[in-house]
């Protein structure tokens, strides 16, 4: 699949083709770079294995920087790829246009010049790409699928990376933190949300205390649930659309007269079903804490059912009094446990506090990490995602369902409902993540059907959605990455 870039749409007369740069990084990847040399035609091969590159006897995290103007002049192929990353890279400092090869640019220096991402694994005939802005935005570009002259798929911002730079920084508050300018006052980038707290800097975006303390009023006289989480289809069977397929490790069969879990070896299809509870920390009005502090447990069960055969032949078995607890804000001692945990939908990490328990049958039938990634994970990352897009308790009509609200719907029908994503779902208050929102609402695609949001990442679990991820396919020709208008690069006056 030849890959290829298109430039002239960013009207900046200081970055002609020769001063943007394209680099590469990757867990495994194969390209091949043919160019011309004394006419006659050289082949130089891009390879990485186990994330790293050899470039001239030396091993590398990152390729050479390629400029576009030679890739135009040359031509690039990619033939297969393992979660490769392209680092778009827009020249502008003299002895530091392009990324050194190496390290992947670091998010939080300065002196690293202003970049996009796009992101993709390929086996030759199928894979998946992307455009993330989750951590960090720097440019605003498209990228597509063709074959021939038909355009197959796509996903881009969909506004000039000015206007996106002002509309993202608004959404930090214009923090400095978050906002970074070079020595013109241009712009070279914007930090996301989820790379925050970083040293002693905690995280300046908003924190989701206010949106928390109107679900605690809403339910506090019953202590009901905030809502479900599943990844079951509705009306489907234990089992059914929707769950995961394991691989028991442990044989935990029947001994005796006692009933066994699962078989060693047997696949198992896993659906898990919890709710979520809310307990209030500090009170509203609190030093420190207006809205109060509120801390989150799930509560729920996991079913383990054989896989395959008819339905009355299936044995299931059900984990029960599962439990994950997600810790309020600490206000006196500045660690603020839930905002950072909703922001970067993660159980580890500095400023985050989540608590596993009960799970203990269930890591010992299908080993720990697999649990951990693939349904403690996807749990706690549900309901961080209704958080961060605001379903949690919105009063919004769901277009999946007309005859209830997105607040009634559970987890598995959220994510048929991308339209309605952040600001759609909370049109009276911000409950939800404005600079998810603002990337959101400035990103488009095609895939399948045209799409207005959601197009590009602006939050870690925005895939979901299943939009934002376009894949090639065996007809596929060409990857093309397309750089759009740059504006003045300056913040509003």
């Amino acid at each position: 699949m030849k890959v290829t870039f298109d430039s002239s749409s960013i009207n900046n007369t200081s970055l002609p083709d020769s001063k943007i740069f394209i680099t590469f990084a990757a867990a495994s990847a194969d390209l091949t770079y043919t160019k011309m040399v004394n006419k006659k035609l050289q082949t130089e091969t891009i390879k990485f294995s186990s994330s790293a590159i050899n470039i001239d006897g030396t091993q590398y995290g990152t390729s050479k920087a390629y400029s576009l103007a030679d890739i135009a002049a040359n031509e690039l192929t990619l033939n297969s790829a393992t979660s490769l990353v392209g680092f778009i890279s827009y020249g502008a400092k003299k002895g530091i246009e392009k990324l050194p090869v190496g390290n992947q640019p670091h998010f939080l220096s300065k002196d690293t010049p202003r970049y996009s991402i796009f992101e993709i694994s390929y086996d030759g005939t199928s894979g998946g790409a992307d455009i993330t802005n989750i951590s960090q935005y720097g440019g605003s570009i498209k990228l597509e699928f063709l074959n021939g002259n038909t355009k197959q798929s796509y996903v881009a911002n969909s506004i000039n990376t000015t206007t996106m730079f002002q509309a993202l920084a608004k959404a930090s508050g214009n923090s400095t933190q978050c906002v970074y300018l070079d020595s013109t006052g241009k712009f070279t980038r914007i930090l996301g949300t989820n790379l925050f707290p970083n040293g002693s800097t905690q995280n300046p975006y908003p924190s989701y205390n206010a949106y928390l303390e109107s679900l605690f009023k809403a339910h506090k006289e019953d202590n009901s649930s905030l809502c479900t989480l599943t990844n079951l289809a509705p009306g489907q069977p234990e089992g059914g659309t929707g769950s995961f397929g394991f691989v028991a490790i442990k044989d935990t069969g029947p001994k005796k007269k006692e009933k066994g879990r699962v078989t060693k070896g047997q696949t198992y299809n896993l659906d898990y079903h919890f709710k979520a509870f809310i307990t209030q920390g500090l009170e509203a009005g609190s030093t420190g804490a207006p809205n109060g502090t509120y801390s989150i447990e799930l509560k729920g069960h996991v079913n383990a059912t054989i896989a395959g055969g008819q339905a009355s032949d299936k044995q299931s078995h059900k984990y029960d009094d599962l439990s994950i607890k997600i810790a309020a804000d600490d206000i006196a001692n500045n660690e603020l446990y839930m905002t950072n945990f909703i922001y970067q939908a993660t159980n580890t990490g500095t400023g985050i506090s989540v608590d596993f328990s009960g799970w203990s049958d269930v890591d010992n039938d299908f080993g720990s990490a697999n649990v951990l990634a693939a349904l403690k994970l996807k749990v706690a990352g549900d309901f961080a995602e209704g958080m961060t897009c605001g379903f949690v308790g919105s009063a919004t009509t769901s277009t999946s369902d007309t005859s209830k609200t997105l607040g009634e719907l559970s987890s598995y029908e959220w994510w048929k409902n991308p339209g309605l994503a952040y600001e759609p779902a909370q049109t009276t208050d911000s409950y939800y993540s404005a600079f998810g929102n603002a990337v959101s609402a400035n990103s488009d695609g095609k895939n399948g059907s045209k799409f207005s949001r959601g197009g590009v990442y602006g939050s870690p679990y925005d895939d979901r959605f299943g939009l934002n991820l376009i894949s090639p396919d065996a007809s596929t020709t060409e990857m093309k990455i397309s750089l759009l208008e740059d504006g003045d690069l300056k913040p509003n006056s």
